[in-house]
């Protein structure tokens, strides 16, 4: 019994639609040769799984004979793998490789090819060419004093090997044949149409076509939305979730659209954003573009970084196949781009004018531009970027520095007035003694030195210094509080050119900068 048991499910599905919703008709018979394929390729698995090896890859060579698809070559020389037939496997392998030169895997597949490569070397011979080893007798070692000579025609005893000896300890076993790390094997995907040369899409059309019909090949194992459309009939989607141990046959009926109208629209902006009506509800796809749309007027916009965006406006009549060149002008502005989670909440100002909420993108003229990106409670960024036409400038903020808080400054303020307040008081009590003692002077009343009211108005005009004086110490700290800076924002300035051909590949350069307000 195997130590662990998988159950494989190879699934077959066949998806036939149809206007009367009826199976394929005779003009689309079942393929008899993909169905023995299936049957094989089934058969397969199963041994797979129960380690039959041998067995497993007798029978992917088999569904290979009724359909050549590289993945069935790829499982069998993992199967020969499994089961110690390292030639057989490197020989699939690389006839795998030689039908599929495309495949996502073909680096992987070469690196094993060169390790079975040297698996399957043979040892390099002994220096004399023989193939054989001859047997050597090892010279005595010298005599020491006092040793007694051995007996004549005995031989020798070599000396022992180096190092130290555990005594009933046995030799190392030779190396064994490292292990390559496990390959699983491939799943299969096929779609069909009627008619063939319909094309494909995954999950939408924003990335563009994926492949015509008839296709054949792996797909990652998750679950992925198949369009397929063709010029002249109705659209169809199917879920599919492939999986390494699963063949999976979707046969796609299209049915004839007599009411919508087709449209191929191509552009000089190849990969421009292409809406239809309504903006707001997301991009159909990018061009070249095909695809129905319902009769009457609709409004195409399209869109590109380093491209005016157009606005034109279509009519489409039904049943009708029209093609529309739409060409782009290259815009001499310029783009900033603030990026970065940290900037959510905050603003962009460009030259002293508030541009957007970020994160965000703004278009500006090129030349010389002052940026200042704001966020509340946190120091602001500020630098000078020289935009270029057609470049993009990414102002990526690495760490908003937190501003420090002003409750400090609030309070050292309130304790100034307080400062102030008491000296002002007792100024105001020092001014009224000094009044009273003049008073009585010009009263004719006799005031001598000893009067009391001499040192007590001496100590209210000595607290009232003190306090204006502490008072104006603590204001001037709760001042400078208010106008200080904790650590600087800092950011990245990328800078990369866009727009300058109908295919981008950007180049990027880079400079460092911080700043604050």
């Amino acid at each position: 019994m195997l130590a662990s048991l998988r159950l494989s499910l190879v699934i077959s599905l066949v998806i036939c639609v149809s206007p009367s919703g009826a199976a394929r008709a005779d003009d689309a018979a079942p393929d008899k040769e993909l169905r023995a394929a299936k049957e094989a390729f089934e058969a397969a698995q199963t041994a797979f799984v129960r380690e039959e090896w041998d067995k497993a890859a007798d029978k992917f060579l088999n569904a290979f004979e009724h359909k050549p698809y590289p993945a069935f070559l790829f499982n069998a020389a993992v199967a020969f793998e499994k089961g110690k037939h390292l030639d057989q496997a490197k020989e699939y392998f690389e006839r795998y490789i030689g039908l599929d030169v495309n495949a996502s895997d073909v680096a992987q597949v070469k690196v094993r090819i060169d390790v079975l490569a040297k698996l399957l070397a043979p040892p390099p011979s002994p220096p004399d060419g023989t193939g054989v080893a001859p047997p050597t007798t090892p010279n005595a070692p010298p005599l020491q004093p006092g040793t007694p000579a051995p007996p004549a025609g005995a031989t020798p005893t070599p000396p022992p090997p180096p190092g130290p000896s555990v005594p009933g300890a046995t030799p190392p076993p030779p190396s064994e044949t490292p292990a390559l790390p496990s390959f699983d094997t491939k799943g299969l995907v096929v779609i069909d149409s009627k008619p063939q040369g319909a094309t494909i899409y995954l999950n939408d059309k924003t990335k563009g076509p994926f492949g015509k019909t008839p296709w054949h090949g792996s797909l990652e194992p998750k679950a992925v939305r198949l369009i397929l459309e063709s010029k002249g009939f109705k659209p169809e989607e199917r879920n599919v979730t492939p999986s390494s141990d699963k063949l999976v046959d979707i046969y796609i009926a299209l049915s004839e659209e007599h009411y919508l109208g087709w449209i191929e629209l191509t552009s000089n902006a190849v990969g421009a954003t292409v809406y239809i009506d309504r903006k707001d509800i997301g991009a159909i796809g990018r061009t070249p573009f095909t695809g129905h749309l319902k009769p009457g007027p609709h409004t195409l916009f399209l869109e590109r970084q380093g491209y005016a965006p157009v606005e034109k406006t279509i009519d489409v009549k039904p049943g009708t196949a029209t093609q529309y060149q739409v060409d782009m002008e290259k815009t001499n502005t310029g783009w900033i781009n603030v990026a970065g989670g940290q900037t959510r909440g905050g603003r962009l100002v460009v030259d002293g004018k508030l541009a957007c909420a970020t994160p965000c993108r703004t278009e500006v003229a090129p030349g010389k531009r002052h940026v200042v990106v704001e966020k509340d409670g946190f120091e602001d960024y500020e630098g000078t970027l020289d935009v270029a036409r057609t470049t993009e400038s990414t102002v990526d903020i690495q760490a908003f520095s937190p501003r420090p808080p002003r409750t400090r400054a609030i309070s050292a303020g309130v304790t100034a007035l307080v400062f102030l307040g008491g000296g002002a008081y007792l100024g105001h009590l020092s001014s009224q003694t000094k009044d009273s003692i003049d008073g009585d002077i010009k009263a004719g009343r006799g005031v001598d030195s000893g009067d009391a009211r001499f040192l007590r108005g001496q100590l209210e005009a000595i607290g009232a210094d003190v306090l204006f004086g502490l008072g104006a110490i603590v204001g001037i700290s709760a001042v400078v509080t208010v106008f200080s800076h904790g650590p600087e924002t800092s950011g990245a300035v990328d800078q990369k050119s866009i727009g300058l051909a109908p295919t981008v590949g950007p180049g990027v350069g880079g400079l460092s900068a911080w700043g604050r307000f």
